[in-house]
């Protein structure tokens, strides 16, 4: 996990001076749902090039490692409306491969196009220790309510981010297993919150976000590339300083 911390330290360096500003640390759990993909491998050395349509996910976020995310903030106190942020998601995939789904390509120098069950080629294909996302964010807010110290009672926002992912990718295909940290491409979200005071600078919220990416990853003599477009619903703690 270093190049996740080495880029968000780099992100938050890179934000404005905090002068005549507020900044607000977030952390939160919660749960993701991914669409059914089209996912692909390719193993040139073993003349197989492979879809599997269809593939559904599961996501076990509850389980070791659990899903988490975090983020900084800065709030200009001219631009009270915007804010930009720093934020790491660790998000988890794994592919239903107990599933019979339709392959179709080139298997082992062999054309295919059936349906039949994944395990007989792909025996385990996840990112259990993460689809780690890195986004830089900018956050349009809108604060509603009573005062409370620096600003209002509620505060609701809607952010985009992009960034690189990182996923740890772990597979067993053809009884060779392979699972490491790798750069996956480039992900992105979208998504709302809202966020309520609840004493001095400590705030709880309630989120929905949308991410997108095409992670791409590492396997045994090969890559697979796995479409994620996911669905999180979130809950955590905020302190605004």
């Amino acid at each position: 996990m270093r190049p996740v911390f080495l880029l968000m330290t780099g992100l938050v360096l890179a934000l404005p001076s905090p002068a005549r500003a507020d900044w607000m640390l977030s952390a939160y759990l919660g749960d993701v749902w991914t669409h059914p993909s089209k996912a692909r491998l390719d193993q040139p050395a073993q003349h197989t090039s492979l879809e599997f349509i269809d593939l559904h996910y599961r996501d076990e976020s509850s389980k070791p490692r659990q899903y988490y995310g975090y983020r900084i903030g800065w709030i200009p106190d001219s631009r009270r409306w915007m804010a930009i942020e720093a934020e790491h998601v660790h998000a988890k995939v794994y592919a239903e491969t107990a599933d019979i789904r339709r392959v179709r390509g080139i298997y082992r120098g062999a054309l295919i196009d059936k349906p039949q069950q994944v395990s007989l080629i792909v025996e385990d294909l996840s990112m259990s220790h993460g689809l780690n996302f890195v986004f830089g964010n900018f956050v349009i807010r809108r604060e509603f309510g009573a005062r409370h110290r620096s600003g209002r009672r509620a505060t609701a926002t809607v952010r985009m981010g992009a960034g690189p992912t990182f996923p740890h990718a772990e597979s067993t295909i053809g009884g060779v297993s392979r699972g490491h940290y790798e750069y996956g491409g480039i992900g992105a979200q979208i998504g709302g919150n809202i966020e309520f005071a609840v004493w001095r600078g400590l705030h709880v919220l309630g989120e929905y976000k949308f991410t997108g990416t095409e992670a791409r990853v590492s396997v045994d003599r090969g890559e697979a590339v796995i479409p994620a477009l996911s669905h999180h619903v979130v809950a955590g703690a905020a302190v605004r300083f």
